[in-house]
């Protein structure tokens, strides 16, 4: 037997005389057989519709903490999942994840470290159909925060004192423990004292 492919809106397709063909755009598409005596026969008309996907747009990190962060990204029509990669920057290896949804959050990085991001589109569970990938997106992990030097205690009383210590670059807050018998009080502050009062 013998095959030849044919769009029914601009007719023959030449080459396509195979079994099977791949289709790259829109359209009706049907084979006619034919066999060593001469007998023809024509396929149902299969109607295909090409999915495409555009580069997704709207990206942004946001929770980024010292081992994490969440990538981001606006939702593309007919995208069945999104490739994500990342990588620290400097590197050249990609390590790509298979994500259904608009956004990922990714553990176990380093602290300190400035990562490299990109997302696409994919039109099939085995992407085989993308669009391109986004352009390069980065963050930077937060950096430890350093531990406190110089605790001192200044005005101190029957019942108070104020507790200081020397001010950590980048520190959003510290947490400040004490006690004087059975478990500790913590408190969190967001300046380098803590003003005690009421105390035994």
């Amino acid at each position: 037997a013998s095959y030849q492919w044919y769009n029914a809106t601009t007719g023959l397709i030449t080459g396509a005389t195979g079994t099977s063909y791949t289709v790259n755009n829109s359209g009706n598409y049907y084979v006619v057989i034919s066999n060593s005596l001469g007998c023809t026969s024509n396929s149902n008309v299969a109607s295909i519709t090409i999915l495409t996907v555009s580069t997704p747009t709207s990206l942004s990190a946001s929770n980024v903490l010292l081992d994490r962060a969440t990538m981001n990204w606006g939702s593309v029509t007919n995208a069945n999942h999104y490739d994500l990669r990342i990588r620290a920057q400097g590197t050249t290896t990609w390590q790509t994840l298979y994500v259904t949804s608009t956004s990922k959050t990714k553990y176990n990085l380093t602290n300190s470290t400035t990562y490299e991001w990109q997302v696409r589109s994919a039109c099939s569970s085995d992407s085989s159909s993308v669009s391109a990938w986004t352009a390069t997106q980065t963050f930077t992990t937060a950096t430890p925060c350093a531990l406190p030097t110089n605790p001192t205690e200044t005005g101190v009383t029957i019942n108070q004192a104020t507790l200081t210590w020397d001010a950590v670059t980048g520190a959003w807050g510290y947490r400040v423990r004490y006690k004087s018998t059975g478990g500790w009080t913590i408190d969190t502050v967001n300046t380098n004292s803590l003003a005690l009062t009421g105390l035994s």
